[in-house]
């Protein structure tokens, strides 16, 4: 009796509250955090009844959207699901193969068995699933199966700028065009990447060539816009294209991008850069030279298609596209200004553009006289298009060239002097006198005073000319009353036909197809045709010079 009044003394009851209080609180400590578990378990996990087998992880980085010049979207973003699977949770897994084989028909049973059993944490099963696809993997709740929240590049316009925009890998990576030139600052920025294209004129362009190369029977073409004052590519269009939504990998030919990649001998075209070069050296138009008889040159002897077999004046040389005339031009100014010329107009250096792919140009590694005299009517050099249609804008814009550009300019850039405004403005006139006197005629849109010259190359192979196989092409621009947009279109061994009368050159091919598609991009850049009289032109040849 004394030892359990000595138990109960105020001072062990004291301890024993204490304790019991102790207890009572890690008990209810405990409680709660097997509260907060479940809550975290059941709340924050996705509220699905397969949660056991599957799960979700955060979504990646945005990628910024591409757009063009008036905003429309041209490349975007969106949130798709993946499927993989962790091995090391699986069951049984020749059972989770069979069941996911009835979800995906075409995936290969074996191989996927074999990656499954190399007991690795991660296996990518598939892609960018369907909602539809993701729901029969939930419904068949395979263990070990779980869903990453990713994102897929999306391009609306499918083919429309394929070449230009290129294309992501499957891990949303820039490999090619835009996508890889900008690849940094899509995906650190949340602002769309403005380009220079417009939609609709793309759109124009490729439906005029594709119908061109379909007439003709071409292997191929290219096309392309320019606004001639800040250098900004409207529409650039190389085909055959390809789908960049499409997860087959195009061919090498679709995925070739002509305009920048291919160098291609301008033919007569760079009888452009020749009758500059001229005006430039202190020749007026009116010079004539002798081109009454082909020039010999060893084995091989220059002539001219349908020759006037008379002198001719510089105007009648680029109107005529006498080859001999221009020869005469050229070994009057000697192969070391002529390769001078060519160096300042950035015909020997290569194109200065966003896009990754472009090609050098090509031309003598020794410049002799023979040389000079075969370059001056294109042959023995070869540049991309996109060069090409970029010195000829600037010739044309009062001898100002600007950097070609698929972005957007907020200003006109201030641009570098290749020749003088005189020059220039000689130039514009005997481009436009061209059109309407000479082989270029079909070239004409009336009431868009187009001025340009055509070239017909014949196609190399093991270093010798194919003459059953060439490129037709047609540079230009317009209005020449004050130029503000270049044309240039090339078709890849195009075919003679009736309509053609058996010819398969530029004059025939090319300079229509160029017509076509100014008379249809005009009015989309609010042109409308002009309802005055043509300007006299050789009035103001005479003028300019």
């Amino acid at each position: 009796m004394l030892v359990l009044r000595n138990l109960f003394t105020p001072q062990n009851i004291k301890v024993a509250r204490h304790r019991g209080l102790f207890v009572i609180s890690v008990f209810i400590c405990a409680l709660l955090l097997i509260i907060l578990r479940l809550a975290q378990i059941m709340v924050f996990r996705e509220a699905d009844t397969d949660s056991r087998f599957c799960h979700l992880l955060l979504p990646s980085i945005s990628r910024a959207d591409i757009v063009d010049r008036n905003g429309i979207v041209v490349a975007t973003s969106l949130p798709t699901v993946s499927l993989y699977a962790n091995t090391h949770e699986m069951l049984d897994v020749e059972e989770a193969v069979t069941r996911i084989a009835s979800v995906f028909s075409d995936i290969n049973t074996k191989e996927l068995s074999t990656r499954l059993k190399k007991s690795k944490n991660f296996v990518w099963i598939r892609r960018n699933l369907s909602p539809a696809q993701e729901q029969e993997v939930l419904n068949q709740g395979i263990p070990g199966f779980h869903f990453l929240r990713t994102e897929r590049r999306v391009y609306p316009d499918r083919n429309l700028f394929s070449h230009i925009i290129g294309g992501t890998d499957i891990d949303n990576n820039g490999i090619a065009g835009i996508e890889k030139a900008f690849d940094h600052a899509l995906c650190e920025s949340t602002e769309p990447l403005v380009l220079s294209l417009d939609t609709k004129i793309q759109y124009a362009v490729r439906d005029e060539l594709m119908s061109s190369i379909e007439e003709f029977k071409a292997l191929g073409g290219a096309a392309i816009v320019m606004d001639v004052t800040t250098g900004e590519i409207l529409s650039m269009v190389s085909l055959p294209d390809f789908d960049p939504n499409k997860s087959v990998d195009p061919t090498a030919k679709e995925k070739f991008n002509m305009v920048v990649s291919a160098a291609i001998e301008p033919g007569s075209s760079a009888k452009i850069f020749n009758t500059a070069m001229a005006l430039e050296s202190g020749i007026t138009p009116f010079t004539q030279f002798d081109a009454r008889a082909p020039i010999k040159i060893g084995r091989f002897t220059i002539h001219d298609f349908k020759g006037k077999c008379r002198f001719l004046s510089v105007e009648e040389i680029l109107k005529y596209s006498s080859n001999i005339g221009s020869a005469k031009i050229a070994t009057s100014i000697g192969c070391t200004a002529q390769k001078k010329f060519y160096k300042h107009l950035g015909l020997l250096d290569p194109i200065s553009c966003e896009l990754a792919e472009t090609q050098r140009p090509i031309y003598p590694r020794h410049w002799t006289d023979v040389s000079a005299m075969t370059i001056a009517f294109g042959h023995g050099i070869a540049i991309t298009p996109l060069h090409l249609i970029t010195v000829v804008a600037g010739i044309v814009n009062s001898g100002i060239i600007q950097r070609p550009t698929v972005l957007k300019c907020s200003s006109p850039p201030p641009g570098q002097r290749i020749i003088s405004t005189k020059t220039s403005k000689q130039m514009q006139a005997l481009m436009r006198i061209n059109v309407l006197e000479g082989a270029n005629k079909y070239a004409d849109a009336p009431g868009y005073f187009v001025g340009g010259k055509s070239g017909t190359a014949e196609k190399q192979k093991g270093g010798r000319y194919l003459k059953t196989a060439n490129y037709t092409g047609f540079v230009g621009a317009f209005p020449m009353t004050n130029p503000k947009y270049a044309v240039y279109v090339v078709l890849d061994e195009p075919k003679a036909t009736a309509k053609t009368h058996g010819y398969r050159t530029a004059g025939w091919i090319a300079a229509p197809t160029a017509a076509r598609i100014i008379k249809r991009i005009a009015p989309l850049l609010n042109m409308s045709a002009s309802q005055d009289a043509e300007p006299d032109w050789k009035k103001l040849l005479r003028i300019a010079s």
